[in-house]
């Protein structure tokens, strides 16, 4: 699917809106970003620009819970940043968490016709989590809106050009012939090397 995550401030104003490619399979996530198409308060052209200079306008994140893992891919570097899973996140993912779900009513979003509901989520830890949630009856129940509240802010993930196919297992495995990284220190430091026309590798 494609999403489109946008914040918006306590008076409902847009801080932040960031397209996103996004893919699930048996648990692993993977996320595209393009930041060159960031639009928000204080981002500007100049920004997106070095940026895109710098090699760092395509980011894939994936997530995998069979390995406890997080890969930050730059295919425009051809370097990635592999790195445990956070323990706490890591035991989170491999339990289910408690679901309490109150219908809040029917609405249609994008021509899908929705079920919304509060939605609270309660991990292995004890951490609670709320958000409401739109599902497509049309969809399998895709959730095509996800609204939550953090620190005062509204995020709202839309997701549209919805597939309900299986994607390729290949998205889900980090790149072979990539410069490998274990930090994002490491890589940061990477980064600098070559910008100063070091050839040292990390």
């Amino acid at each position: 699917a494609l999403c489109n995550v946008r914040v918006l401030d306590s008076s409902q104003k847009e801080k932040m809106s960031m397209p996103m490619e996004f893919a699930l399979l048996d648990g692993k996530v993977r996320a595209e970003i393009d930041m060159t198409k960031l639009k928000g308060q204080g981002v500007t052209p100049e920004q997106a620009a070095q940026i895109k200079q710098m090699g760092m306008e395509r980011v894939i994140s994936i997530i995998r819970p069979d390995t406890k893992t997080l890969n930050l891919i730059y295919p425009a570097m051809r370097s990635c940043v592999t790195m445990p899973l956070p323990k706490e996140d890591a035991d989170a993912i491999e339990k289910d968490p408690k679901i309490e779900k109150s219908v809040l009513g029917k609405e249609t979003l994008d021509g899908h016709p929705c079920e919304k509901s509060k939605v609270v989520l309660t991990d292995a830890n004890g951490k609670k989590s709320e958000a409401t949630v739109w599902t497509a009856t049309d969809l399998k129940d895709f959730p095509v809106q996800i609204q939550t509240t953090e620190k005062g802010d509204t995020v709202i993930m839309r997701y549209t050009n919805i597939r309900t196919t299986k994607p390729d297992a290949k998205l889900f495995d980090p790149p072979s012939g990539y410069v490998t990284y274990d930090s994002m220190q490491a890589f940061t430091m990477g980064i600098m090397q070559k910008m100063m026309g070091g050839a040292g590798k990390p």
